[in-house]
């Protein structure tokens, strides 16, 4: 019974055109691996020139956000004239609401700057 089933297999690896075939199956599959493997390097070349054009970018904006922080930093280092007269007659609750109203200069900006400042590092250091 086994006899009865490898024998159109043993037939056909026999067979004087299996060597011609098995050849030329073999350099096409060689031909399509040669293809395969220069597409990939040629892909790979270019996603690497990506990234590095990305990179190149990113520490460029780095460089202006820590620029654009520091700026905002000595701005807010520097205090700013009263928007309004605060008087003392007013009680310290009224100049205590005056005050959180107004805000000192240039604090949202710069809060907002360190906050985009820690979310780009962020980014960079999960990237890595």
């Amino acid at each position: 019974m086994i006899a009865r089933l490898t024998r159109p297999v043993t037939r056909t690896l026999t067979s004087p055109i299996a060597g011609p075939v098995a050849s030329f199956l073999a350099l096409a599959l060689a031909a399509g691996l040669a293809v395969n493997a220069s597409e990939a390097h040629r892909r790979e070349a270019a996603l690497k020139a990506q990234v590095a054009a990305l990179s190149d970018r990113t520490e460029q904006q780095g460089v202006y956000w820590k620029a654009q922080l520091s700026a905002c930093r000595a701005e807010a280092a520097i205090p700013a004239p009263p928007q309004g007269a605060i008087t003392r007659v007013a009680g310290d609750d009224a100049m205590a609401a005056q005050l959180a109203s107004q805000g000192p200069a240039g604090f949202d900006v710069c809060a907002r700057m360190e906050a985009a400042d820690q979310a780009v590092l962020a980014s960079l250091h999960a990237g890595k």
